[in-house]
């Protein structure tokens, strides 16, 4: 019996996420910037980069700011994590404040959408058509980093935290 339990409790702690330093010191971030270009986030605490991570994955399409729904594009600009949630597809899913009220009137003005629902997520395996690893850009204009990764994010970055998303 005292074997069975040891094998049990063995088995679930290998199978258990891995706590990452960062967030058993109580780390937390205060402003998140990504550089599209070098395909790099980072977390800052107190004015100090806390963690770099690297992106897996933008928009197919990632040169250049976001104006609609459908453009495959990454938006740039200044925005906020508005909600946080865990994902089926994606591990976690980290909402970005994509369209922002400029956004809204840049795509009104060209009678287009601005679309929504940009996020930081994890890879989860790919989602189904966008399997293609070779491929770095299968979302539709999120930022995906990989799922240890995103578990992380997802500690460290408190709902209101601001993201700065530059070229």
């Amino acid at each position: 019996m005292r074997l069975a339990c040891f094998v049990s409790l063995l088995f679930l702690s290998a199978c258990a996420t891995p706590v990452s330093p960062l967030v058993r010191d109580g780390h937390q971030a205060d402003y998140i910037t990504m550089d599209k270009s070098d395909r790099l986030l980072t977390l800052w605490e107190n004015g100090t980069p806390l963690k770099t991570y690297s992106i897996l994955s933008m928009g197919w399409d990632p040169v250049g700011h976001k104006v609609q729904e459908g453009d495959g594009k990454t938006p740039e600009g200044h925005y906020y994590i508005n909600d946080k949630h865990p994902s089926k597809k994606f591990q976690k899913f980290l909402n970005i404040s994509y369209p922002n009220e400029i956004d809204k009137i840049n795509a009104m003005k060209l009678g287009v959408s601005p679309g929504g629902s940009v996020g930081i997520h994890g890879d989860k395996g790919g989602w189904q058509g966008y399997k293609d690893r070779k491929n770095p850009a299968w979302t539709l204009g999120c930022i995906s980093v990989t799922n240890y990764n995103v578990e992380e994010i997802y500690a460290l970055v408190p709902l209101g935290t601001e993201i700065f998303i530059q070229p």
